[in-house]
């Protein structure tokens, strides 16, 4: 191992950074990203390649490719600029955009999830500048828009091919010190009920929309939940996340809409939930034929994971214990760009980064700043050491 391989940034390059990450405001739906992808280009060295992606007049992507001897193959970094809104701003500590920092910890919307993973990527960038010297194949950073609704970001820039040839992938998402090499996958359903109205007095007049809604989600739950199971991430969940249906107390509701959220561990076919959820409203359907049931796709992102003994991981797994970070394989609970950039191809990647994913959409979101200095480091000893 090359000793100069390894470069930690200090926590006063780090705060610099992320402090002005942070206070731009890029929350949902909005997203601005436009803003800070030209701040980033401010913030990094003359000479690069930039590729800026336009969305809509705020909303804007950018891809930073270091050019390698060359052409084809290389690495991948990938981070999102927008973060969810600033929910109860009554419950926050400190100003959720003015990057309040106290001691090691900088406070704001978008600190763990993911502007300090950003951050990172960065002053990794920097670096690799810095050091004069050209990668043996391409290096991209990818900074991308709206990761947190439909991925308007990732999906642009799988289209326009900027990937095509990438051969690994780092999403540099949160990961509490850990390594991601896994992420479960995320399907969201949406069931509409028609039934019958009366008098609540005479329920067997109407069609109780509302109960079949009900029937309809237990029987998915028992098909679903718990057949199959990962060593990681445990096993698929079905959560009722809206439920609408009544108007009011002593009528029979003639409809219901609910929607589901799913999610998955590798090795489930979300083709086949599909298909049973569409077995299910038929079975309601043919035990009264006076209700009528539709499902409708709203998300659909599979579930990913890199074997543990790829040489990708175990290379980063190596570069990881040098730069302190755990050597732990960590599964993530949610979705990232991953999901969409991997469709119907199978590339190596790790999700790798800076904070705590707990921290992920919380009140008093916050980071430690050293922790954006070890992941620089982990990043930049990773290219240093396998592309130079």
């Amino acid at each position: 191992m090359r000793e100069e391989a390894g470069y930690r940034p200090t926590i006063e390059e780090c705060r610099e950074v992320l402090e002005r990450l942070v206070r731009v405001d890029t929350c949902q739906p909005e997203g601005n990203e436009g803003e800070i992808a030209g701040l980033i280009m401010e913030m990094l060295p003359s000479g690069l390649e930039f590729h800026k992606l336009e969305h809509t007049a705020r909303r804007a992507s950018l891809v930073v490719k270091v050019e390698g001897e060359i052409g084809e193959g290389g690495l991948a970094l990938i981070g999102h600029l927008d973060t969810v809104a600033c929910s109860e701003q009554d419950g926050w500590a400190y100003p959720p955009h003015q990057a309040e920092v106290k001691g090691d910890i900088l406070y704001g919307r978008g600190a763990a999830d993911m502007k300090g993973g950003v951050a990172a990527m960065i002053l990794t960038l920097r670096q690799i500048v810095r050091s004069g010297k050209k990668p043996s194949k391409p290096v991209y950073f990818c900074f991308t828009a709206d990761e947190e609704s439909r991925g308007t970001g990732i999906c642009a820039i799988v289209e326009e091919k900027y990937l095509d040839q990438v051969e690994e992938v780092v999403i540099c998402e949160p990961s509490d010190e850990k390594i991601g090499i896994c992420e479960k996958g995320a399907l969201w359903l949406q069931t509409a009920v028609r039934g019958r109205s009366s008098h609540a007095s005479r329920p067997e007049l109407g069609v109780n929309a509302v109960e079949y809604g009900i029937c309809f989600v237990e029987k998915l739950k028992r098909a679903v939940e718990g057949k199959e199971s990962h060593a990681i991430l445990g096993h698929n969940t079905v959560s009722v996340t809206r439920f609408h249906g009544g108007i009011m107390t002593n009528i029979i509701p003639s409809s219901a809409e609910i929607e589901l959220d799913i999610r998955t561990v590798p090795g489930t076919s979300h083709d086949e939930i599909i298909r049973r959820a569409g077995e299910i409203c038929e079975e309601i359907m043919d035990m009264d034929p006076a209700v009528h049931m539709e499902t409708e796709v709203l998300n659909n992102r599979p579930a990913l994971e890199t074997p543990e003994d790829s040489p990708f991981v175990r290379c980063i797994m190596e570069e990881a214990e040098r730069a302190g970070i755990s050597t732990e394989p960590k599964g993530l609970y949610f979705y990232t760009d991953a999901s969409q950039m991997m469709t119907g191809r199978q590339i190596p990647f790790v999700i790798a980064g800076p904070g705590d994913d707990a921290m992920a959409h919380c009140v008093n979101e916050h980071i430690s700043l050293s922790s954006v200095g070890r992941y620089t480091e982990l990043y930049s000893r990773y290219i240093m050491e396998h592309y130079y």
